[in-house]
């Protein structure tokens, strides 16, 4: 069977090992990262350079995952695989000096190398699609992305030249190959391990389930089951309960006041506008003039937020400040989902562009600067309110770091609606 008979020079072998475990070891940093985004709102990825190369902003687009799992978790399940291929496959014997070229060709090729060429075609063509999204249509680079690429290619290159047999003949062999595996103990033991830890990594990796549309958002908040009536009532006593602060932002007349502290290349900020903005506009069908939403500007970048002048989000002060030009000739919410649609692929000159196509202007270089000491006003704002990470929320006072379900954010303004209605 293949796993005991010649299969790969000891030089290819080494060397697909070597790519194998580099690609493991960058793959489970990409894991690593993706986790965090995915579950801390203050998380900044040390891969975010600028806004050519951001590993959140590919991570976080919709090429970041598939059918909700992480496309780098599947990375470091193929390298998984193609680890334990070439580790498991043996060198020539003329590469190993065993014996004589009558003598290796007496002994039946191995398909290892046969195997891993399959597996790493189908990775060299992933690793291309994966590519062009992110440089073409994304238009941002992922350094541990790119170093996964390498990775793969150099294994495909690899195999190619590895002495095998014909990958056509894979298919009509398989089953036996897989009654190989299964009749050694080192074979078998190795493979049930990886297939564990391969199904533990898949069960409790987050899921990345942020909806990607307006519509998806509302579908989401409509199928959702409401809180049951006694985590109702514990958690509307715990809301009760909590502290309030004032704010400084003018109710005009609502009866709920909800100020949000917005990054616009913040991943939970637009997780918070899409999720919310169903209920708010909700509200503002049944209560008209009852729910404010008020923005306030704390951008994760030096450029306009003296709290953090290492802040790497690097198109978020063009960001905030397209937003308000946009607001002084009535686009501001036309404004506003343009930037979370193309959160991804955010940079000053898309910005720009952006803020062209929404409001038909091209005089956005000429009056950004005008608006930049209104940001930084709101940045003063941020810090007097020790505001350390977006999403930031004030419900009438009560402060919401991230975003909470839907569900409760639907509860907190009703409850609110009541208690100012005497209910």
């Amino acid at each position: 069977m293949w796993y005991n008979v010649p299969c790969m020079s000891t030089r290819t072998r080494s060397l697909v090992l070597l790519s194998g475990l580099a690609g493991l070891g960058i793959s489970g940093a990409s894991v690593w990262v993706h986790h965090q985004l995915l579950t801390d709102p203050s998380y900044t990825s040390f891969c975010d350079i600028n806004a050519t190369f951001s590993c959140a902003q590919v991570y976080l687009s919709q090429y970041g995952s598939f059918q909700g799992v992480s496309t780098a978790l599947g990375g470091l399940l193929w390298f998984g695989v193609a680890v334990l291929i070439a580790a498991f496959s043996r060198v020539t014997p003329a590469a190993a000096g065993a014996g004589t070229k009558a003598k290796a060709q007496a002994v039946p090729l191995s398909p290892a190398g046969a195997y891993l060429f399959a597996w790493s075609t189908i990775g060299f063509a992933v690793v291309l699609y994966l590519a062009y999204a992110s440089f073409f249509v994304l238009k941002t680079g992922c350094l541990l992305c790119i170093g996964t690429y390498i990775c793969v290619i150099a294994i495909f290159l690899l195999s190619g030249t590895a002495s095998s047999v014909s990958v056509g003949d894979l298919p009509g062999r398989l089953g036996d190959d897989l009654k190989g595996i299964m009749g050694n103990p080192k074979t078998l033991t190795v493979a049930v391990l990886f297939l564990a830890a391969a199904g533990t990594s898949l069960a409790f990796f987050p899921t990345d389930t942020r909806p990607r549309t307006a519509a998806e958002a509302e579908a989401q908040v409509n199928q959702a089951a409401p809180p049951p009536a006694d985590a109702r009532e514990a958690w509307l006593k715990e809301w009760e309960a909590a502290p309030r602060i004032e704010t400084g932002e003018p109710a005009d007349g609502a009866k709920v006041v909800i100020l949000k502290f917005n990054d616009f290349q913040c991943p939970a900020c637009r997780d918070g506008f899409v999720w919310y903005k169903p209920v708010l506009d909700k509200y503002a069908q049944s209560h008209p003039g009852a729910v404010k939403f008020a923005i306030k500007d704390f951008p994760l970048e030096g450029e306009c937020n003296f709290a953090v002048p290492q802040g790497n989000h690097y198109a978020a002060c063009e960001s905030a400040g397209a937003l308000r030009l946009a607001r002084q000739v009535g686009k501001a919410d036309a404004m506003e989902q343009w930037l979370f649609d193309n959160q991804a692929r955010l940079t000053a000159e898309v910005v720009q562009q952006g803020f062209q196509t929404v409001t038909g202007l091209s005089t956005f270089t000429a009056q950004y600067p005008t608006v930049l000491a209104g940001i930084r006003q709101d940045v003063s704002d941020g810090v007097a309110l020790r505001i350390d990470s977006t999403p930031t929320y004030f419900l009438n006072g009560v402060r919401l770091k991230g975003n909470m379900q839907a569900q409760y954010f639907d509860l907190a303004i009703e409850y609110e609606i009541k208690k100012a209605e005497g209910k």
